[in-house]
């Protein structure tokens, strides 16, 4: 197939790009990257089938979808689009936009655009609707129980009404902001009295006990404002007022006593209680499902020639789970592909986008999703960069696109709460699947190497075969930012996610233009030989039936 290299449109109207001057720059690479690849000296006939690999890694999807777009204006063909997490709903609007496999990342681009936190359901303000309901039940059950003691004659009489409130509001409120730090003064104490050998956190103890003394002043101060009375036995008109020092004391003393008795009950309570609110993620899928439906056209992207693979965490079982866009009987007639994977490990389902949605519910941040009586997550859990679904549907030339540096560690920004704890835990996982995908990927490129040098051919033009395995040389393509992303994984917001794009337009371009030098001197697929490869059990070695 001859492909003739033509510069396209402009992106958009002149006036926005004088608007908007990023969006501007991505104009002028693209006619500048469309004129390179019409000047190219050798029309390209592409013998290779040919995969992208795409990661996830939440918000930097940007950055494919920026790569995304110089495919298609370099008009390469992708036949295989295997994806993760966000890199699934990249694979999913790249592909359903487009009946070649050249795809169309035009609208994916725009999508990407237009993003707020809100229209992916990133809303931290229901939390303070539980908040208010938290408050509400609060003021209810403490109001009853105040009405309640009244009608039975205890009563509670402040003497400076507004200090006293204030107080047990401050009291409160430090309690939310300090509760995690409380207990370490204790500890260091009890460990000086045992007379351990041990070096405490001396910043955090002090903190610890800052925090104490501020929760217990406010709480001693709300006591020490507040008189209850008690009615005397009997019916009579006086009353007994618990005001003293020693009463408030012995009041704390009973509470903490109290507390430490009942702790066990206590936290299975609260336990079940603050299940409800949290379930399995701290954001519903409702409003980017609903986001996603409206741009992702499902009857397109099964008509799509381009094969989307995208890859699911199966919950109960602990595995990963392969989504098609095609039925399998139609992947089994594709060339090169591997009959047992296809059939044991891929399914088509009945609702593309709901699997998009399931690849990708990042892990903490987004719920996980219920399908087929089974509930899946993110499925950069199992397997960040599939590369293995790429090369067992006929992939032999690869592109891995990848939005952390290749080289050195990713920036992880500020740790400050648990969820940054868990986004955090999961990119560390999902960085080594990829280095161990690569690892895999290079030693199978040895081995082929190894014989191809042997038998005096390039390592694209033997297939190896050892008993019912077949492994032929995969040519890989690495498509990466050189530094850290300038955004965070839940930084969805088009605005901070411009430069992102123009980065992965901008990185794809060096590799894209390699690659066609590569393809012009790629051997035909149709020059490969089969190698069989046989152990020799008496030294342990392979020998080579041609």
């Amino acid at each position: 197939m001859k492909v003739v290299y033509a510069v396209g449109k402009p992106m958009a109207d002149p006036a926005l790009q004088n608007r908007d001057p990023q969006m501007a720059e991505l104009h002028g690479l693209r006619d500048e990257f469309r004129r390179q690849i019409a000047a190219h000296p050798t029309p390209v006939r592409f013998t290779s089938r040919i995969g992208a690999v795409l990661s996830g890694g939440g918000a930097r999807g940007a950055y494919e979808a920026g790569v995304l777009m110089a495919f298609q204006d370099a008009k390469i063909p992708t036949h295989i689009v295997a994806a993760t997490s966000i890199g699934s709903i990249n694979a999913a609007g790249f592909a359903s936009h487009s009946n070649t496999t050249v795809g169309n990342a035009e609208s994916l681009v725009d999508s990407w655009l237009e993003l707020t936190p809100s229209m992916l359901g990133i809303d931290w303000s229901k939390y303070m609707f539980l908040l208010a309901g938290l408050v509400a039940a609060s003021a209810g059950i403490g109001n009853f129980f105040w009405q309640w003691m009244n009608e039975s004659g205890i009563t509670l009489h402040p003497h400076h009404p507004k200090l006293t409130w204030f107080a047990l509001g401050a009291a409160g409120v430090s309690i939310l902001l300090f509760a995690d730090g409380l207990s370490y003064i204790g500890y260091v104490a009890l460990n000086l009295l045992r007379g351990r050998h041990w070096v405490p956190d001396h910043g955090k103890a002090w903190r610890s006990l800052g925090a104490n003394l501020l929760v217990w002043g406010f709480v001693v101060l709300f006591l020490g404002f507040t008189h209850i009375h008690f009615p005397v036995p009997g019916g009579g008109r006086g009353y007994y007022e618990l005001s003293a020092p020693l009463p408030v004391v012995l009041f704390i003393a009973l509470a903490v006593g109290l507390y430490r008795l009942l702790r066990s009950p206590l936290s299975n309570l609260s336990h079940r209680f603050l299940r409800l609110p949290l379930r399995t993620g701290l954001f519903a899928n409702f409003e980017r499902t609903k986001f996603l439906r409206a741009r992702i056209p499902e009857p397109e992207l099964r008509a799509s020639p381009i094969r989307v693979i995208m890859t699911a965490t199966d919950l109960h079982r602990g595995s990963a789970r392969f989504f098609s866009n095609v039925p399998v009987e139609v992947l089994l007639g594709d060339p090169d592909v591997e009959p047992d994977f296809i059939r044991e490990e891929v399914e088509c389902p009945p609702d593309l986008v709901q699997a998009a949605v399931a690849s990708s519910a990042y892990t903490f941040a987004y719920e996980a999703v219920p399908m087929d009586d089974r509930l899946w997550t993110d499925g950069g859990i199992v397997t960040n960069q599939p590369i293995r679904p790429a090369i067992r549907l006929g992939a032999d030339v690869l592109f891995l696109i990848m939005v952390t540096p290749m080289a050195g560690d990713d920036d992880t920004g500020m740790v400050k709460t648990f969820l940054d704890v868990g986004v955090h835990a999961v990119d560390i996982l999902i960085s080594r699947n990829f280095k161990s995908d690569i690892i895999m990927l290079e030693n199978l490129n040895r081995f082929c190497s190894i014989y191809a040098a042997e038998m005096g051919v390039r390592p694209e033009q033997i297939e190896l075969q050892m008993g019912n395995q077949r492994y032929r040389y995969i040519k890989a393509f690495n498509i990466a930012p050189e530094k850290p992303l300038p955004a965070m994984a839940l930084d969805f917001d088009g605005d901070t996610l411009r430069p992102v794009i123009i980065q992965g337009y901008r990185d794809a371009r060096a590799v894209l233009l390699d690659y066609l030098d590569y393809e012009l001197h790629r051997p035909a697929r149709e020059s490969r030989q089969v190698v069989r490869l046989a152990a020799e059990r008496t030294e342990g070695n392979f020998r080579t039936i041609r």
